[in-house]
């Protein structure tokens, strides 16, 4: 089974192949506790898949709280943008690919999967204090939950899961390794300098600022203005 365009931002050096074994934490939405299979994932849109890998660089409410009684609510205007730094952008690409399946997609967003689920994982969600498993269990920072169901659902013969970004809802795919992979559709897109524009759109979305990177002549961009 194959389905249509997706995408991924991975490293250079193999951007759609899973993690390196050595290099895994294990403690992604979807992956499995007991080190069975690995897991990678990509979206259905450009931004999301950059949405997803630069999450954390954004000022969390208790850093801009602090800066905020430091030097005054006027100075949050001030505060410096967290970089999305030349190396970063140098090492990563922004790829379009497509999937080949062996075996079944298990689509999170429908309600009648989730009832499912839910009916058969009862207990789970009892044990941690969740009546339902709704859209907002699938995405909260509960792995327990998820990666219980997404291990029973490999045991099951499914090959990826698809389920909502948590940052923009959006559609993603959680690929697993043995049942799913992704094979490169056209060139690569460099989020060096010139910056393509799904990078351009997340980063003033989320104040962030782009360092100059490659071997044009960049400049610090900041939510889409000239910087520093």
């Amino acid at each position: 089974m194959s389905r249509g365009e997706l995408w991924r931002v991975g490293h250079r050096s193999d951007p759609l192949a899973y993690t390196p074994y050595e290099l895994c934490s294990w403690n992604h939405r979807f992956d499995d506790r007991e080190r069975r299979f690995r897991t990678v994932y990509c979206a259905e849109h450009r931004e999301t898949s950059l949405r997803e890998v630069l999450a954390d660089l954004r000022p969390n409410l208790a850093a801009r709280e602090a800066f905020a009684d430091a030097f005054g609510v006027e100075a949050l205007a001030d505060l410096p943008a967290a970089p999305v730094t030349a190396r970063w952008r140098e090492e990563h690409l922004l790829v379009s690919a497509r999937i080949v399946l062996d075996g079944d997609l298990a689509d999170l967003t429908k309600p009648e999967v989730r009832a499912e689920l839910e009916d058969r994982h009862a207990a789970l969600l009892l044990d941690h204090g969740l009546e339902h498993l709704d859209l907002h269990e699938i995405t909260a920072r509960r792995r327990v939950v998820t990666q219980s169901i997404a291990a029973d659902l490999f045991d099951r013969g499914i090959a990826a899961l698809r389920f909502p970004s948590r940052l923009d809802g959006l559609p993603a795919l959680a690929l697993f390794e043995g049942r799913a992979e992704l094979g490169q559709v056209g060139e690569p897109i460099e989020l060096t300098d010139p910056a393509p524009e799904p990078l351009r759109v997340v980063s003033r979305e989320w104040d962030l600022a782009l360092e100059p990177s490659g071997d044009a002549e960049g400049e610090w961009i900041h939510s889409g203005r000239p910087g520093r």
